[in-house]
Order: structure tokens, then C-alpha cells, then sequence
């Protein structure tokens, strides 16, 4: 049975990492990717960044990209073609590897707050355990954000991932989207558990996932 995960990564070696590293307000939605050569995948992204950004500039001095060409804009945002780097670190090339030749899956890639989300399908949980212990070896942070049996339950076909849900659903119940507001996002945030920033970034993704499906 096909396993669905969904889990963000962040490491300077990554595809992009210094970028989100050196811009962490830019936002990246991954299109589509490809490779044709087996070693050199290139990725097809939407960039959306800070007003003051350049981007060209930016992208130029992220080793993990050998090459790029600006597409097209649209609603704000830049579509890119980018090569991934022989010069970055075998590692970049080696996840992209890694995940095919354990029958992986890409669904869907977005980074934001200098962090990608990625959600997969695996083939069983042992392929994707052994692309999990592959980024851990690797020193990638990673975070398991959802996984479910890809016969498409309900939590699988949830728009939101567990926490994003507890998130939104404390924050309501605190008065925090009332107006006028009955609580901070530091007492959703001491509720939880968690930091301020940290429930700050649920509470903001969660928004995002709702709006891209109901309302986009």
C-alpha cells in the first residue's frame, strides 16, 4: 500500500537553501520538475519576494543553482527556470536520486519562512523510512508534518495538517479572529505549548492551505 507523507526540510545544501537562507520572506512554489540528465534535475518555480529583493542577484550567488532564466510574472510572482549546481554538495543531487530510486513521488513543493514543504507518495513506509534516515545522515532538519495510507482517508484528503488544524481551532475558540480581538497570539501560543513565531507560522500557512482551496 502507497504511503502519502507531507514533511518540511531546511538545510543550506538543499536546492535553494542558501537562497531561503539569505531571504527567509521570499516565497517559493515549486511547478513542475523534470531531469534529463538523471543527475541534473531542473526545477520550474514561482518566486514571489519582499519588494526590495532582487532576486537575479540573489539566485546568482546560491551555489545549489548553476544556471536560470526568468519566464514570466504573474500576479506578483516570477516564474524560473532553474538547473541544480555541480558545484553544490553531492548531497543535493543525491536526495533528488535517493527519492526516485526508491519509487518517490514529488506532489507538491512550497517554501516559506526559509523552509521547504514537500508532500510525497512512497511506495510502502519502508522506502520512505529509508529516505528519512537518508536526510537525517545527511544533517537535513526535517519535520513530519502528516502521513496517511494512500488509499486517500480522511486525514489524507484533509486540507490542513494536524497541527495547522489545532492551531486555527484554539485560535478561534480564543477569540483571537473576533473583532475586536478577545486574545494575543501569545496566549494561543502559551495554550499550545509552542513559541509565539511557531504558532504565528500555523496559524498563517493554515490560512493559506484554506484560501488556495476554497477560495482561490
Amino acid at each position: 500500500m502507497s504511503l502519502l507523507a507531507e514533511f518540511e526540510v531546511a538545510s543550506p545544501d538543499f536546492v535553494l537553501g542558501p537562497t531561503l537562507e539569505a531571504v527567509p520572506a521570499i516565497e517559493i512554489e515549486l511547478e513542475r520538475q523534470y531531469a534529463l540528465v538523471p543527475d541534473q534535475p531542473i526545477l520550474f518555480c514561482w518566486i514571489r519576494s519582499p519588494g526590495e529583493t532582487n532576486v537575479d542577484r540573489t539566485l546568482e550567488q546560491d551555489r545549489t543553482v548553476a544556471r536560470f532564466d526568468r519566464l514570466e510574472r504573474s500576479g506578483g510572482r516570477d516564474l524560473y527556470r532553474l538547473e541544480r549546481s555541480d558545484r553544490s554538495r553531492t548531497a543535493v543531487v543525491e536526495s533528488y536520486r535517493r527519492w526516485v530510486s526508491l519509487g518517490g513521488e514529488l506532489l507538491t513543493g512550497r517554501a516559506v519562512d526559509g523552509r521547504w514543504t514537500f508532500e510525497m507518495r512512497f511506495p510502502d513506509r519502508d522506502s520512505f523510512t529509508e529516505y528519512h534516515r537518508f536526510l537525517e545522515r545527511e544533517g537535513v532538519e526535517f519535520d513530519l508534518l502528516r502521513i496517511a495510507d494512500g488509499e486517500q482517508t480522511e486525514e489524507s484528503k484533509s486540507v490542513l495538517t494536524q497541527s495547522q488544524r489545532e492551531a486555527l481551532t484554539l485560535a478561534n475558540e480564543y477569540g483571537f479572529f473576533s473583532v475586536p480581538r478577545e486574545s494575543t497570539l501569545s496566549d494561543v501560543a502559551g495554550a499550545l505549548g509552542i513559541s509565539d513565531q511557531a504558532v504565528s507560522e500555523r496559524i498563517r500557512r493554515g490560512q493559506a492551505r484554506l484560501i488556495d482551496a476554497y477560495l482561490v
